[in-house]
């Protein structure tokens, strides 16, 4: 039975938590996910380090779920749109510090939607604030959240094809997306308009859609989470 470490984000009305999508693919598979709020990221730097290792050493993987934005100060910028929402440092910096522990120890990293794009600017990427400012629109698309919505294209070298072969589409419920790739992050997916729809490197796999809301509807998404707890 593996257990995995779940980041979790603010919900509205004073809660925190994910979407039970996460937690239910885990278990299909006969592990568990451990929740850890951001607010964690509230405490000074070394309290806050020392948790993040001894969580990362009693777990087998680190999984990084959906939610807000970025803040864009992470890497390097200014917010430029008024669609950027949901900010909440503390857990930018949990999610980083997550990050760095995770790699040390050798864990796996499973980063879903938000997830990519922290990994991207772990590595020194940077991230499309707003796409349809950028021309790039059908990207948030939430009365489809739960069955494919769009095409993508994946490498078919990649790790990606081998756990969901014959894959063509995703479903799709973000406004930013991955701009510069972040250093040593390999792009294996894009849609048909040119947006990064997965990276990886060892031990991580980082997609922008949300397998875990697709696993009734094609079964073969739950690969993904095999690939974190197998």
């Amino acid at each position: 039975m593996a257990r995995v470490l779940v980041s979790s984000g603010q919900l509205p009305k004073r809660r925190a938590g994910v979407h039970e999508g996460y937690l239910d693919a885990l278990s299909r598979l006969g592990s568990y996910g451990i929740m850890l709020p951001g607010q964690v990221g509230d405490l000074p730097d070394l309290e806050m380090k020392t948790i993040v290792k001894d969580l990362i050493s009693s777990v087998d993987a680190l999984m990084l779920t959906g939610g807000g934005d970025v803040d864009p100060a992470m890497y390097g910028e200014t917010v430029s749109s008024e669609k950027v929402y949901g900010i909440e440092a503390n857990r930018d910096r949990v999610e980083r510090a997550l990050l760095e522990e995770a790699f040390r120890q050798e864990r796996k990293v499973l980063a879903i939607c938000r997830g990519i794009q922290v990994v991207n600017v772990f590595f020194g990427g940077t991230l499309i604030q707003d796409l349809e400012t950028v021309g790039k629109s059908n990207h948030s698309l939430t009365d489809q959240e739960y069955e494919y919505s769009h095409s993508i294209t994946v490498s078919p070298d990649s790790e990606l094809a081998r756990l969901l072969p014959g894959i063509t589409q995703a479903n799709s419920l973000h406004h930013q997306a991955v701009d510069k790739v972040g250093v040593g992050l390999v792009v294996t997916a894009t849609s048909e308009d040119g947006v990064v729809e997965a990276v990886e490197r060892s031990g991580l796999l980082a997609v922008q859609w949300h397998p875990e809301r697709l696993i009734d509807f094609d079964p073969i998404q739950l690969n993904l989470f095999r690939w974190l707890v197998g």
